[in-house]
């Protein structure tokens, strides 16, 4: 029922799994409105993705990169960023994510195999006890996007993975709403 009610207020779904994407495909929902988030995909789940019209994914090392261009070069990429996660319950960053320091030279990859790159992901962690945490997050995604137009991309998205709790929701909507107006 909560995902009937997220689709019919049209929000997109950032899935990490073959099962999550078809979960969302099933109730009817446009894949355009789908973001492929796992960052260590599958051959078999890009070629899903590919053939379910899942266009949208996230990347952080060449490894993806690669993987994307031989299974689904025409895919949109998002950039997933390391994010300062150390309030929240469950930390990606310390597993996933491009450190700031290598962000250009992952673009410089994805301009040599001619990848389209449209955006930034991250994700400040489950659970996030912050809400400054995202305002740093949309900063560094900030001066990735400005990294992204010096190669010729034309990024039009942040993807905010998640990390909301229900304890301080509102506190954390308005800090992203107004750093993302920023």
């Amino acid at each position: 029922m909560v995902l009937r009610l997220l689709k019919a207020l049209g929000t997109g779904f950032d899935c990490a799994s073959k099962a999550e994407i078809q979960q969302i495909l099933e109730m009817g929902t446009e894949p355009s409105r789908i973001i492929y988030a796992q960052p260590c995909k599958t051959n078999s789940y890009v070629s899903y993705a590919a053939a379910n019209g899942v266009k949208q994914m996230t990347f952080d090392n060449t490894d993806e990169l690669y993987k994307i261009k031989k299974f689904f070069p025409d895919a949109e990429l998002f950039i997933r960023i390391v994010t300062d996660d150390t309030s929240s319950l469950c930390r990606f960053s310390m597993k996933f994510g491009a450190s700031l320091d290598s962000t250009k030279e992952l673009l410089t990859v994805a301009k040599e195999l001619g990848l389209n790159v449209v955006g930034v992901s991250f994700h400040v962690g489950s659970g996030a006890g912050d809400p400054l945490a995202f305002l740093k997050a949309v900063r560094d995604a900030r001066t990735v996007m400005d990294q992204a137009e010096s190669f010729g991309y034309k990024m039009h998205t942040v993807d905010v993975g998640g990390g909301f709790s229900s304890e301080n929701f509102e506190a954390m909507a308005v800090v992203l709403s107004d750093a993302l107006e920023q």
